[in-house]
């Protein structure tokens, strides 16, 4: 693994040296067989810099018939097997591990600098733990706090993954980004969902920036997951006790909840409402709950009561049963578009959260930054803070940010 220095793109001694490395062996220069590596030899410096100088043209000539590509590479099946499948497509594979920081920093390190050695990779290594905080750790407690419902992997993906690969494959200067995404473009170029349906990711994807998304190759968008571990496995991956994670990835085992107690956010506790006004119980802080919950609010009750709304003004939390928890309308904001989208009622799909199936719905330009959503038929806990991504067949068009629900 290589150091900071080396990983941001080595001087010029250190870049002769490995040339040297490299062409040495195979070079004759009129002392016979010359070793560039680390062996004493007998040729002065002088000759050395020049011999030096054409190993690095040889060099640079034949990697320029190269395709090259950043790949964000964790270790883990997805990015392995995508690996593998960038090799198979002529591609000079750079593998970067984004550091995060957190608990989990020297396991993740380690597991991509191992998987790496198998495919013959050198692993670069991008710090981005102060970025991670700003923009993905900030982001979850400010929303909590706002009594919002945030998705931190869609607002990572857009802030931190994608952003990060494009600075360095940028002062690499490689056009080319992958990642190991289930996720695809067609031939005609539009941003489509993955062949393999339960496991496409289009949802967490529509807030990264177009002109991103435009230099990415998504190896994984044709294929299945067992195809993945099949190709992960054929490379050296452990599939023994397999398990893909299901928590946010610095909660190292936390709730949120316990999470956000750890950096000093308990909540206030305030009253519980049914849709009447009328009291039925006390809530331990509107960061515990979310719109659509059922469980967990403590209230005896005749028939279950759900989440309806959450009141960050009056520190309240409205409560009803299931039938009241379906809107109709809602308004999203910063949108992010991937392609037009049909804002004078033609219809499109949009989708609330991950494991919502995108339903038939209208938009409505109310600003620059602001639409309004109509579903065609009301859709269960449309939730403030979640994002709203919209398809028309297969093809992401985009999304935005949920605001609220059923606006005037």
């Amino acid at each position: 693994m290589r150091a900071e220095k080396a990983r941001l793109g080595c001087g010029i001694c250190s870049r002769i040296r490995r040339l040297m490395f490299y062409f040495g062996s195979a070079i004759k220069f009129g002392y016979g067989k010359l070793d560039f590596g680390y062996r004493k030899h007998k040729l002065n410096s002088c000759v050395q810099f020049i011999v030096a100088i054409f190993c690095q043209l040889m060099y640079a000539g034949a990697m320029s018939n190269k395709k090259r590509v950043i790949l964000g590479f964790s270790g883990g099946v997805d990015s392995a097997a995508a690996a593998v499948l960038l090799q198979r497509q002529g591609f000079q594979v750079l593998p970067v591990v984004l550091d995060m920081g957190g608990a989990g920093r020297d396991f993740l390190l380690d597991r991509a600098a191992k998987m790496a050695a198998r495919l013959g990779l050198e692993l670069w290594v991008e710090p981005v733990a102060a970025i991670f905080s700003d923009q993905v750790v900030d982001y979850l407690l400010s929303s909590y706090r706002r009594a919002q419902t945030p998705n931190p992997c869609i607002r990572c993906n857009a802030a931190v993954k994608f952003a990060r690969l494009a600075a360095v494959a940028e002062r690499l200067g490689i056009e080319k980004i992958a990642t190991g995404h289930y996720f695809r473009r067609d031939d005609a170029g539009n941003y489509c969902q993955a062949v393999d349906s339960r496991k496409d990711q289009s949802y967490f994807l529509f807030a990264v920036a177009a002109d991103i998304l435009d230099r990415c190759l998504f190896p994984l968008g044709d294929i299945d997951k067992k195809a993945a571990q099949a190709l992960a496995a054929a490379a050296g991956y452990e599939l023994d006790n397999y398990q893909e994670s299901q928590e946010l990835c610095f909660l190292n085992g936390e709730k949120y909840q316990e999470f956000m107690r750890s950096c000093g956010d308990v909540g206030a506790p305030g009253e519980i409402l049914d849709l009447q006004g009328k009291v039925v119980g006390e809530h331990s802080g509107l960061q515990n709950y979310t719109v659509g919950q059922r469980k967990g609010m403590g209230i005896a009750h005749p028939v279950p009561l759900y989440v309806v709304r959450l009141d960050y003004k009056n520190n309240r939390l409205l409560v009803g049963e299931r039938d009241r928890v379906y809107s109709q309308k809602f308004k999203v904001s910063n949108i992010n578009r991937l392609a037009d989208l049909p804002v004078k009622g033609a219809e499109i799909c949009c989708q609330i959260r991950y494991n919502h199936r995108p339903a038939p719905a209208t938009l409505q330009v109310l600003a620059g930054d602001l639409l309004a959503v109509e579903f065609v038929t009301p859709q269960f806990a449309v939730t403030p803070g979640q994002g709203a991504a919209f398809f028309k067949g297969e093809q992401l068009l985009g999304g935005g940010f949920i605001k609220s629900a059923d606006p005037e």
